[in-house]
């Protein structure tokens, strides 16, 4: 096996997996998902009683389009606040202070849910002490909200393990723009020919970890195939306790 100098990992469905049913079921239109909506719907309701919910809902759908268009093309990252700000406005709320109290509010009571919906298993947290006693360890993880990935990290007791920890939502940019990873590195002062990538996206870690220079363990749950126009991960496994067998003495 190569000897790494620092292992990167991924949170979410990495080392943070997702428990969707303590989220709570949303009905809308004829269709049942798994949804913060409902809940956020007595804060619209309350602070604006111009706005219907049906507008609110239809922004926010709107908001996560025009966004996501974003981030595909620019590889830049919004923050969970400029989300619901960009919703409020879209469903007819204007481009106020008031606007952003109200935003700030629906972005904190959204992320105080899927905070409640993702934990670090015990295994995962045995692993990483091991793993921080035998190499540096930094965390890039995309994700629009930097202090509630922070916030997880602590109460589940893995902050410790890492480095360096860097959020898109803190950063700027996000997966699978290269720099993330090199300027991670570089406060490591590691080389990318030297370090390991661990994370479960296609596009954002395997290709994006690849593009930058490391090497690259995806992490494949599901025993999906990747795609043919993809290089080919270094390593795969369904849950990153499975990485101790090659990278732990």
């Amino acid at each position: 096996m190569k000897p790494y100098k620092a292992v990167l990992f991924d949170l979410f469905s990495t080392v943070a997996l997702w428990r969707p049913d303590r989220v709570p079921l949303f009905e809308w239109r004829g269709k049942s998902s798994r949804s913060t909506m409902g809940n956020l719907r007595q804060t619209i309701e309350a602070e604006l009683p111009d706005i219907t919910f049906a507008a609110f809902v239809d922004g926010l759908a709107l908001a996560n389009e025009q966004l996501a268009a974003r981030r595909a093309a620019e590889h830049r990252e919004f923050s969970s606040l400029q989300r619901f700000t960009l919703a409020l406005t879209n469903a007819g709320s204007p481009d106020s202070d008031e606007t952003r109290r109200i935003a700030t509010l629906l972005s904190l009571k959204h992320m105080d849910m899927l905070a409640a919906a993702v934990d670090i298993p015990p295994a995962h947290t045995a692993f990483l002490a091991r793993m921080a006693a035998e190499y540096p360890l930094a965390l890039v993880s995309n994700f629009d909200h930097g202090e509630t990935a922070r916030a997880i990290l602590a109460r589940d007791g893995a902050a410790t393990f890492f480095d360096r920890i860097v959020i898109s939502d803190e950063y700027g940019w996000r997966k699978p723009y290269p720099g993330i990873f090199t300027d991670t590195l570089a406060m490591l002062g590691i080389a990318p020919p030297d370090a390991l990538y661990v994370g479960d996206s296609v596009a954002d870690d395997v290709v994006g970890a690849k593009g930058a220079g490391l090497d690259v363990a995806w992490v494949n749950a599901t025993d999906s195939a990747l795609p043919a126009s993809v290089p080919n991960a270094d390593f795969v496994v369904r849950a990153i306790p499975e990485l101790a067998d090659v990278l732990l003495k």
